[in-house]
């Protein structure tokens, strides 16, 4: 199908601002962001990247001739798997990803934005549709299932927050060509300090360097796959204190939307470096001498293998 919107995705480490962005984006008009903020049925274990992991996707000059085809070269799929491709998907929607515990309290999920009926008709037809065209059928289900969203109408972008959004950048601009991607940076040393702060994280300071260089690493490998005009590198730093006016107009300018006073208003009221917990780390106690040290030393091996790190 042809898409109605743009997909915009958000993403970098855990704690690094992805969230943010799509606060500040959500109050213009034609930008659809949040309830929930974070989709989960992408990029999340069991989700739509994993229903096509492993089958190529064709390129755009190729994919009119193929395009009910698998582009593997296989007829079909296997029907046992792909039976438990769907299956895995429909329980991880309808159990893990529909309705959630908030990190705040309350709930979050899927349940906030989304019909379950409209959730179920359109899981009923991938499942019909995906053993022969396990491509389109997931891309159908993915631009269905968004513009079904009760604050859809009249949205020329969408925009997901999901961390792991960065990491996953080139299978997403695989099967979204018109993906655009807005990577959240922030200091090593406040993510690290928020990590560890949070149930899912890693406990241990030690353990959170090894974590955060690793997340580096694969935002990386996925960023030098993309374009060069599919993704805007962000500090969060420059976002809420350093470069506040400039960088707000730098994002505006990559997805090509207009300022609008409602969304400026929050920018300039809600946004600033003390909500951000700019410079946390300094006084967080776990993070010793022995931690500076490998932290330094992690931040000298991104930077050899042309990692951006701070």
């Amino acid at each position: 199908m042809t898409p109605e919107f743009r997909p915009v995705f958000s993403g970098g480490t855990g704690r690094s601002g992805t969230t943010l962005v799509g606060k500040i984006l959500s109050r213009h008009e034609f930008v659809l962001a949040g309830n929930p903020y974070e989709i989960k049925f992408l990029t999340g274990k069991g989700g739509l990247l994993d229903l096509v992991d492993g089958i190529p996707i064709p390129s755009t000059s190729n994919i009119l001739k193929i395009v009910h085809l698998i582009s593997s070269g296989r007829r079909f799929l296997n029907l046992a798997q792909s039976k438990r491709n769907i299956e895995e998907l429909e329980k991880r929607i309808l159990y893990d990803w529909w309705e959630r515990p908030g990190k705040r309290g309350g709930t979050a999920g899927l349940h906030l934005g989304f019909s379950l009926p409209a959730l179920n008709a359109e899981i009923k037809q991938l499942k019909l549709e995906y053993r022969k065209h396990p491509l389109c059928s997931t891309r159908n289900f993915f631009y269905k299932v968004v513009t079904s969203h009760k604050n859809f109408e009249n949205s020329k972008v969408f925009v997901d927050t999901t961390p792991t959004n960065i990491e996953r950048a080139h299978q997403i601009s695989e099967l979204f060509e018109s993906a655009l991607f807005i990577h959240m940076q922030r200091s090593g040393k406040d993510t690290i300090s928020s990590v560890l702060r949070e149930p899912w994280g890693p406990k241990r300071p030690l353990a959170a360097i090894d974590w955060w260089q690793k997340k580096l690493q694969s935002a990386n490998r996925a960023i030098r796959q993309l374009g060069p005009d599919q993704c805007l590198n962000i500090r969060l730093e420059d976002l809420v204190a350093e470069k506040r006016t400039e960088t707000y107009k730098e994002i505006l300018n990559f997805l090509k939307i207009s300022d609008q006073e409602q969304m400026n208003k929050y920018f300039v009221e809600e946004v600033d470096g003390d909500r951000a917990h700019i410079g946390r780390w300094k006084s967080d106690e776990r993070l010793d001498n022995e931690f500076h040290r490998k932290f330094n030393r992690a931040v000298s091996e991104l930077l050899d293998e042309g990692i951006p790190a701070y």
